[in-house]
């Protein structure tokens, strides 16, 4: 399974790569509009010209946000699916990596999906992010589905699995995940069996 992207902590990190993931962070949070370039460099510890030292204007660093967070997202997808054989296996290591996703409060990736959702006003190029990715996401399990032996029953569903992704994500915008038990219980559905998911990440304990 890929290995999950490493946190960005203050004052350890390029100034660029925490300035990127910082705002990532902050306009998923807030949307695009909800974020000023003081508060990003405040946040991630900068000094206030930082970010026009790499970007020419937030809307320059908004796009660099989508462009290169959706770019490593969808390296991990085909990383996570790596050598696998079976559509079984292709699918059940592409549903385990979102629930690996979604249920890591710090990972970029889930800041990305959770930016697909905002409908506060949006930022360069976001209208299409959501679509776009969609779009992708649905054609790659559809590619999935029709190779071996995946019956034209099976590929139908391939709209089911859209709408539970969907739903999945809008979930755990607003709460917990449960990624973990629609996901299996939809691949158990689909015929693949019994999910291999890592072990669910550990509750804090209270103060």
């Amino acid at each position: 399974m890929a290995t999950a992207p490493v946190t960005v902590p203050p004052g350890t990190a390029p100034t660029r790569e925490r300035l990127v993931r910082t705002a990532l962070r902050l306009f998923a949070e807030r949307g695009y509009g909800g974020v000023s370039n003081r508060e990003i460099v405040a946040a991630c510890g900068c000094t206030k010209g930082a970010i026009y030292w790499y970007f020419e204007s937030k809307e320059d660093l908004f796009r660099a946000v989508l462009s290169e967070t959706l770019a490593d997202f969808q390296m991990r997808l085909a990383d996570g699916i790596g050598s696998s054989a079976t559509w079984q296996e292709k699918l059940g290591r592409l549903f385990a990596l979102f629930v690996e996703v979604l249920e890591a409060g710090e990972d970029p990736h889930r800041d990305l999906l959770l930016l697909m959702l905002q409908r506060t006003p949006r930022g360069p190029g976001q209208a299409d992010l959501g679509p776009a990715t969609q779009q992708r996401l649905v054609h790659w399990i559809s590619e999935i589905l029709s190779e071996g032996d995946a019956s034209p029953q099976t590929r139908d569903l391939v709209a089911l699995i859209h709408a539970a992704g969907l739903g999945v994500l809008v979930q755990s915008a607003a709460g917990p995940s449960t990624a973990r038990p629609v996901l299996s219980g939809l691949y158990r559905l689909i015929g693949g069996g019994t999910l291999e998911l890592p072990p669910p990440p550990a509750t804090p304990a209270p103060v």
